[in-house]
């Protein structure tokens, strides 16, 4: 069955969900038709478990090794990476989706205040994030859900 991606907007951002193309015939219902079906859990049980993969892989990193070039982010850090990632999630935990949230100048500042914070503080507010965002996502309707989906390991770690 065909599926199409559905851009919305939520507080300025962009939004992608999947659309049926056509609905299924009775009778005609495939396990294939279960991944159209929205389950409002499934972000925080990713970010969970990419948090239980990912903070200990952090934790045991150099201080050199968040200072590498991204792949995938042109002119980010890993370090830029994280504190991007994490101030994504702490503004969905936090309900702060002022104007131009997620906005390349929103991500800009959102780096740049973290700065002076050492690597461990910005992995904390990052596990933080990963731990607390999914039951906001989940009561979002879908509205969100990239925002989990779109949290992925850092190129190049």
């Amino acid at each position: 069955m065909a599926s199409l991606w559905r851009v919305g907007s939520v507080a300025g951002a962009s939004v992608f969900s999947r659309a049926r193309a056509e609905p299924p015939s009775v009778g005609t219902m495939t396990s294939a038709d279960v991944h159209d079906v929205r389950d409002p859990e499934l972000p925080g049980r990713l970010l969970v478990v990419e948090r239980d993969a990912l903070v200990p892989l952090l934790r045991a990193r150099s201080d050199a090794d968040f200072a590498l070039p991204t792949v995938a982010c042109p002119g980010w850090s890993v370090r830029d990476v994280l504190a991007h990632c994490s101030a994504a999630l702490m503004r969905v935990v936090e309900h702060r989706f002022e104007e131009g949230v997620f906005s390349p100048e929103s991500n800009d500042r959102d780096i740049a205040e973290r700065a002076d914070w050492t690597n461990a503080r910005v992995v904390d507010e990052l596990e933080r994030g990963m731990t607390e965002a999914g039951p906001v996502i989940a009561k979002a309707g879908g509205a969100l859900d990239g925002i989990a989906l779109g949290m992925g390991v850092p190129p190049r770690l």
